[in-house]
């Protein structure tokens, strides 16, 4: 298995070549010259501009969301629906955003670079590390390493949503970081002791968290991320690899796999027990069981169901529900 290590971003830029053409790769200490096929997918995307934003701001955002060429599965892919990366690529050239989307974006690769030019030689910042498994290249940017004595504390920076911290759901997080912890065990033979992500929170409110104890009580949080056990990752990695894989041997013959209700955001099925016409319900329940004993109780009452919901489909979160027979068909 090769394994490639750029150890920073002025290396990145001298070292940065067209995907499939020659580059340094580093394996077993020593460097040799490698041709690799890309996986990588060249940005084709075609902006709208629905608010008629000024010219200066149309470039300036959709200049900036460019971003970087990268050879292979970045982690971010490998983490996400293999379904949605071959649609990407399929569709490539017919993917459509506005402008006024990439406004986060932009904004949080800015604070990235901002915590970027504050280095120091205390810790390892902006290190992209790669790694082939199953002849599959896998390759991921890695904000902020301290390393000491072989050990490393792993830490990323998300430029996110307070409800993203208050909801207390970080399974996104907590699979990214532990690939990352991955390809330092495997790249730099070094042992992950901690993760944490370093959350700034775009929306933040001291109004809120002077009212509410379990707001934020700062713009900045750091969020302790779990690791998992060298073997756990090892066959999460192993698996993900696996089934982007199938799915794009899936892609040449036009049977891709589904995505799961967590790829689609999806939100259950809801059992509302109303009484006679009114619109409010008395109660929700998650199970229709739940409400159709509830509804019994009074001969005035009957269950409504609210169906489920598909929050990144339906608003064409993943880019490409538009040209997705999963989506469209109802499933």
């Amino acid at each position: 298995m090769d394994a490639i290590r750029v150890p920073n971003r002025t290396m990145r830029l001298l070292f940065a070549l067209d995907a499939g053409s020659p580059r340094i790769v580093a394996s077993n200490d020593q460097f040799s010259i490698a041709i690799r096929s890309s996986m990588a997918i060249v940005n084709d995307m075609k902006y709208t501009n629905k608010h008629d934003l000024p010219d200066p701001v149309v470039r300036a955002l959709t200049s900036y969301d460019k971003g970087q060429s990268v050879e292979g599965l970045r982690v971010t892919t490998l983490i996400d629906s293999p379904r949605i990366s071959e649609l990407r690529k399929q569709y490539s050239g017919h993917l459509t955003e506005d402008v006024s989307n990439l406004m986060w974006r932009v904004l949080g690769t800015a604070i990235h670079e901002v915590f970027e030019k504050a280095t120091s030689n205390a810790y390892v910042s902006e290190e992209r590390l790669s790694y082939t498994i199953d002849d599959t290249l896998i390759s991921g940017a890695i904000d902020y390493q301290f390393e000491t004595d072989g050990e490393v504390d792993l830490k990323d920076y998300k430029y996110t949503s307070t409800y993203k911290i208050t909801f207390g759901d970080h399974s996104d997080w907590e699979k990214q970081l532990n690939v990352y912890a991955y390809l330092i065990r495997r790249v730099k033979k070094f042992t992950v002791r901690s993760a944490s992500a370093i959350a700034i929170l775009r929306d933040w409110r001291q109004a809120e968290a002077d009212r509410r104890s379990e707001y934020p009580q700062s713009s900045i949080v750091e969020i302790p991320i779990q690791l998992w056990s060298d073997e756990e990752q090892d066959t999460y990695v192993s698996e993900r690899v696996r089934l982007h894989n199938m799915a794009r041997l899936g892609a040449e013959f036009d049977d891709l796999p589904e995505c799961s209700d967590e790829e689609r955001w999806a939100k259950p099925a809801k059992y509302a027990v109303m009484k006679g016409e009114n619109k409010r319900a008395l109660r929700v329940f998650n199970t229709e069981g739940e409400a159709k004993a509830y509804a019994e109780k009074d001969s005035t009452r009957h269950v409504e169901v609210r169906p489920a919901t598909y929050t990144r489909c339906a608003n064409n979160y993943c880019k490409v529900s538009n040209f997705c027979t999963q989506w469209k068909a109802g499933n």
